[in-house]
């Protein structure tokens, strides 16, 4: 199945594309970016915690630590380790205050591994938060029954071959396609039939020139869940299986045109609720809650219901010819003001999971950040010594500066040094 490399493949929208005089191209051109950015959430990396970065860290604060050590048999054993880092780091001369600086260390060091435990549990948390967004991205685009991501050498043959999960009505388009009393939008692979392929009638797939309603000119024809792959008089009809992969390398063909853009998720839905009625001429129209259309040049007037049958439009556009009533109707999907479409609320759904779980990665970005403080604690820690003694030293320096009855045995040049420090 092509699905599982889609995510591969760059977003893009496509202009001027071979399909573009087919009356629901840009709709058609829309799902493929949706079912792209789909792929990119399903098949991406989960998250990665690099404790080694940490780890470094930690390291440091614990060569301190076993520096400032009162057991002189560890000491030994650090000595040759670290001799040079002895030489132009030397530990407190004091035992008390190499005593509290091992303390000190050794509290921070407990802080740091517990940050550390910490970021460990995020990683866990943020990988739940990855994993709940792609179920839900795999349930919006093949239905409700599907428990795990589809695996292209496992479960995906399995998966598809549920098309009662997967469609409204698998025998019916006018069921599946807001014609009767069921609403549309159970999921993606429902709707973009709906809205490329309808029932086995002799006309014109309104999407591109390769997906065509399963009909033959033959008495053997296929039904609804299926397509007829290309123009040709006698075009195989695939199965279902083979027919999704079909549409799904079309849209691999269209995305990889025009220029690149990246989308998020929800601007691409947005888009898709926007193109809803835009083969209506008027906002009363009958149309108006139909998707599907928007660029068609003749008879708009004729796009009132979705129900996959047989058009009268029979003009001079032959990629308008008799296919008016392939499409879908959200008109009992539209509730208190707004959309309510299946499909859209998962994918919603797995963008808000994505968007927690980049939070919790903040959170460990948060956590490093407090480690290198807790090592800037225990640096002060170790060199407290030192910097008292040169308090001291600039102490009595500056003393001996003032005092003008006392020689300063620090420098030479008094004058000087208090021309530097003023």
């Amino acid at each position: 199945m092509m699905l599982r490399k889609f995510a591969l493949l760059p977003l893009v929208v496509s202009m001027g594309m071979a399909s573009s005089q087919h009356p629901s191209a840009a709709e058609f051109n829309l799902f493929c970016r949706i079912l792209g950015k789909a792929n990119d959430m399903m098949y991406g990396s989960n998250y990665v915690y690099n404790e080694n970065v940490d780890r470094v860290i930690m390291e440091e604060m614990e060569e301190l630590y076993n520096i400032t050590t009162g057991n002189m048999n560890d000491f030994g054993k650090m000595l040759w380790k670290t001799k040079d880092f002895l030489t132009d780091h030397p530990p407190p001369k004091e035992t008390k205050n190499r005593q509290e600086a091992h303390r000190k260390i050794g509290k921070l060091i407990d802080e740091g591994e517990k940050k550390i435990e910490e970021n460990r549990k995020i990683a866990v948390d943020a990988n739940k938060k990855i994993d709940e967004a792609k179920l839900s991205v795999a349930k919006g685009i093949y239905g409700e029954h599907v428990t795990e991501v589809p695996k292209e050498d496992g479960n995906i043959s399995d998966i598809l071959g549920n098309t009662s999960s997967i469609f409204v009505n698998d025998t019916s388009a006018a069921h599946s396609c807001g014609y009767y009393e069921n609403s549309p939008g159970k999921t993606l692979i429902n709707d973009l039939f709906c809205l490329c392929v309808g029932d086995p009638i002799d006309a014109h797939g309104p999407c591109h020139p390769k997906i065509w309603p399963p009909k033959r000119r033959s008495d053997t024809n296929g039904n609804w869940t299926q397509i007829k792959y290309g123009s040709e008089t006698l075009g195989v009809i695939q199965s279902f299986n083979e027919s999704f992969e079909k549409i799904e390398r079309v849209c691999r063909k269209e995305v990889i045109k025009g220029k690149i853009k990246t989308e998020r998720m929800l601007a691409l839905l947005g888009e898709y609720v926007g193109m809803i009625g835009k083969v209506a001429t008027k906002p009363a129209e009958d149309g108006k809650y139909i998707f599907g259309h928007s660029g068609r040049s003749k008879h708009r007037e004729l796009v009132t219901e979705c129900d996959g049958s047989f058009g009268e439009s029979d003009g001079t556009e032959a990629a308008e010819k008799y296919n008016e009533k392939i499409c879908v109707d959200y008109g009992k999907n539209f509730k208190n003001g707004q959309y309510e479409i299946a499909w859209h609320n998962k994918f919603r759904e797995a963008s808000e999971k994505m968007n927690e779980e980049k939070e919790l990665e903040k959170k460990i970005l948060k956590n490093r950040a407090t480690l290198l403080l807790l090592k800037s604690r225990a640096w002060i820690a170790y060199s407290r010594e030192k910097e008292d003694e040169t308090a001291n030293l600039d102490d009595t320096t500056l003393s001996n500066l003032f005092d003008g009855t006392k020689p300063s045995s620090i420098s030479p040049f008094p004058y000087l040094v208090l021309s530097l420090i003023l």
